[in-house]
């Protein structure tokens, strides 16, 4: 995808890590890694997590990178397709250790991947505003048996304890953009509702390696 505001004859691709707030010309070429719908105080937006050939993501209003500034489009902006094919994951998969150690900063989603263990039933949790939402908590472990407290809500949820329910052996589970957060002391790996993405039994290397234990 190549995103454009009022741009120049001579204007050139950029890379997030060049981009300014005191500039609103900016041409860049990115893939689209997540989009979702997000309503604060009944306005709708779309919120996107992109990332360019420097692999480094740029998120919404949830923060997936350190990068200091957010990408906003306005009425000028054009979006075209790219003719470029990339399939890419982008991921950046945190040590279960460094996210154990309590070292890792809070504020900043992540992403994870384990074996699927200890997964409970799926709950209906009474949330705020007289509002349910379904609730499954699980284990997370790692090729190195270093395991992480689980929690993911709504779809999410019943999509994940379906699959458990259905395979015979080893589930595999790659949550990005996950969030980092403590209950009652614990550190635990949630969802953070639609900004975040899960693939079950991913066709990646990392996702392999599980099946040689």
């Amino acid at each position: 995808m190549q995103i454009q505001a009022s741009r120049g004859p001579n204007e050139q691709f950029v890379v997030f890590g060049d981009l300014k707030p005191w500039k609103n010309t900016w041409l860049v070429h990115v893939k689209v890694l997540h989009a979702w719908k997000q309503y604060i105080q009944s306005v709708e937006t779309m919120e996107f997590v992109l990332a360019d050939e420097t692999i480094t993501p740029a998120g919404g209003a949830y923060r997936t990178t350190d990068h200091t500034w957010k990408m906003v489009f306005n009425q000028n902006t054009v979006i075209t397709r790219s003719n470029h094919v990339n399939d890419e994951l982008y991921m950046n998969l945190t040590d279960f250790q460094s996210v154990l150690s309590g070292t890792f900063d809070e504020n900043f989603l992540i992403d994870v991947l384990g074996q699927v263990m200890d997964c409970g039933d799926v709950e209906n949790i009474q949330c705020t505003e007289g509002k349910q939402q379904k609730k499954l908590e699980f284990t997370l472990s790692n090729i190195s048996d270093s395991r992480l407290p689980c929690f993911i809500w709504g779809n999410l949820a019943e999509k994940l304890h379906s699959a458990i329910n259905q395979e015979d052996g080893m589930v595999t589970m790659l949550l990005r953009f996950a969030k980092l957060g403590r209950f009652r002391g614990e550190l635990q790996i949630s969802n953070a509702f639609d900004a975040s993405q899960m693939m079950i039994n991913p066709s990646i290397p990392e996702a392999e390696a599980f099946k040689e234990l």
